[in-house]
């Protein structure tokens, strides 16, 4: 099964390197073929998750080759501040990189680290170069394989659920139970075809996402809606069933994020509108967890699960979202910092993956949220400097936005939908970081932050586009009479 992999790997990195275009597709195929693969390997070796990232650096490869220049410079043009904390950051990792070495000297963990905080400020690059040379064709193109792609994936997780029995079935490693301390219920986590349920719970919600997106650029009907929502249902039912409840808080965050966004911007709703907007969500929410009893005294078996179980268990997460984010997103911070002080443990010490290669799993366990393994990995600076990035970074696509609604109801409504889908996995970051350290995750991430910071050169595309088509309309009505 290596021989296989290892002859596929090859002809899709060939492939990457002739066609750079297809970059995105390509790993797409390949992250989702790459855990089926590792099932079917004895042993099961780690080092297939670093198939996709292989595929991606020779699309860089074969992008660099053909003259399109992958810096970070042409994406932060319009905003030098921007840029330059960017830059402050790469210095940091490079500090902690060596940090991390020369406390655990252990030279893979720093590896580690860097190639997953450094792969994402290459895909920015890359991504925006892709919209830069392709347009809106090349965002849309990758959303709509996406949802096809995954849905199709994630069929697996119920036939899992159903009972079937295979070897590409199932997490890898031991089976992953899940219990509930609120009802003494015990769920089987399933994870389809994906290495594990943390991974296929975030791609059930962000083809959830991405549906919705798809289908709010076109003209709303009522006609057209309705077979969305049933569909957005049934993908966001099956991500409960890897026993994984921040699936309906981060689509709640997505739909709640960019429902204010669209009133405020798109529909011109005042200040007072989107309070009252915001405020009807919160007493929603709070609504919704008072109301939720649970009887405590039923204790279930794996024998006895169906289906409404794994909705009960989804119900509560709203409730438990406020104590979650205290336990897991504010105390690690307070512990990284008491046990390694200012300047943290280094880089890779909370990355997943390093555990396999000597990395202490005490110290890993400490990055389960994402406070946490920043303040971990880069220390106290890093927290602060993580926060000020956060603040320009969102500035400036604030300013995107706004630009986008005053010239473009497609761009707008695209730039509402990827800013809200990104503030829906800053939520589950903070709280959970499992699924950000796997490569085509943060491929993701990073691919979607570069299409909204491409907006504006659509926006100018367009822009141009119209005043050159009223340019011809009128051209006759000028040009003079012949006798």
């Amino acid at each position: 099964m290596i021989g296989l992999t290892i002859a596929l790997l090859t002809f899709v990195v060939l492939w990457a390197i002739t066609d750079w275009r297809l970059a995105l597709l390509l790993c797409l195929a390949t992250a989702i073929l790459q855990d089926v693969l590792r099932k079917l390997t004895p042993d099961q070796p780690v080092l297939f998750v670093a198939c996709v990232a292989v595929v991606f650096g020779a699309a860089c490869v074969g992008a660099w080759a053909r003259g399109n220049p992958l810096n970070l410079n042409r994406v932060f043009r319009r905003d030098r501040q921007l840029g330059i904390s960017f830059l402050v950051l790469l210095l940091l990792i490079i500090v902690q990189a060596f940090n991390s070495y020369l406390r655990f000297d252990n030279l893979l963990i720093p590896l580690i680290g860097l190639a997953t905080y450094l792969l994402p400020f290459l895909s920015i690059a890359f991504a925006y170069q892709l919209v830069f040379r392709q347009g809106e064709f090349c965002i849309n193109q990758f959303m709509k394989w996406y949802i096809v792609c995954i849905t199709i994936a994630l069929t697996t997780i119920y036939l899992e659920f159903l009972g079937y029995r295979s070897p590409v079935l199932g997490q890898v490693g031991p089976s992953f139970l899940v219990f509930d301390q609120a009802t003494g219920v015990i769920l089987q986590s399933s994870a389809g075809i994906f290495r594990a349920s943390e991974i296929a719970g975030w791609h059930a919600m962000t083809a959830a996402c991405f549906i919705l997106l798809i289908t709010f650029l076109r003209r709303i009907t009522l006609a057209r809606v309705l077979p969305v929502v049933l569909v957005v249902a049934l993908v966001v039912g099956v991500g409960l069933l890897t026993g994984r409840r921040k699936v309906v808080i981060e689509f709640a965050v997505f739909a709640s994020t960019y429902f204010i966004l669209w009133a405020l911007l798109e529909k011109r709703m005042g200040k007072l509108a989107i309070i009252a907007a915001t405020g009807a969500a919160l007493v929603g929410y709070a609504w919704l967890a008072s109301e939720l009893r649970e009887d405590n005294s039923l204790k279930y078996t794996p024998e006895s699960l169906d289906f409404s179980l794994y909705v009960e268990r989804s119900q509560g997460a709203f409730r438990e979202a406020p104590t979650r984010f205290v336990e897991l997103g504010i105390a690690p911070v307070m512990w990284a910092y008491e046990s390694y002080g200012v300047f943290g443990a280094g880089l890779g010490t909370g990355t997943q993956g390093t555990q396999h290669f000597g990395a202490d799993a005490g110290v890993a366990g400490a990055a389960e949220g994402g406070l946490g393994k920043i303040t971990l990995e880069l220390g106290i600076p890093g927290l602060v400097l993580m926060g000020w990035l956060a603040i320009l970074l969102v500035r400036h696509l604030w300013q995107i936005m706004r630009a986008a609604s005053r010239h473009s109801l497609k761009m707008a409504r695209l730039s509402f939908g990827l800013f809200s889908f990104l503030v829906a996995n800053l939520a589950a970051f903070s709280v959970a970081t499992q699924a950000y350290g796997d490569f085509f995750v943060l491929l993701i991430l990073s691919w979607t932050l570069a299409f909204l910071l491409a907006i504006p050169v659509l926006i100018e595309r367009e822009v141009r586009a119209r005043q050159l088509a009223t340019f011809e309309e009128l051209t006759p009505v000028f040009q003079p009479k012949t006798v």
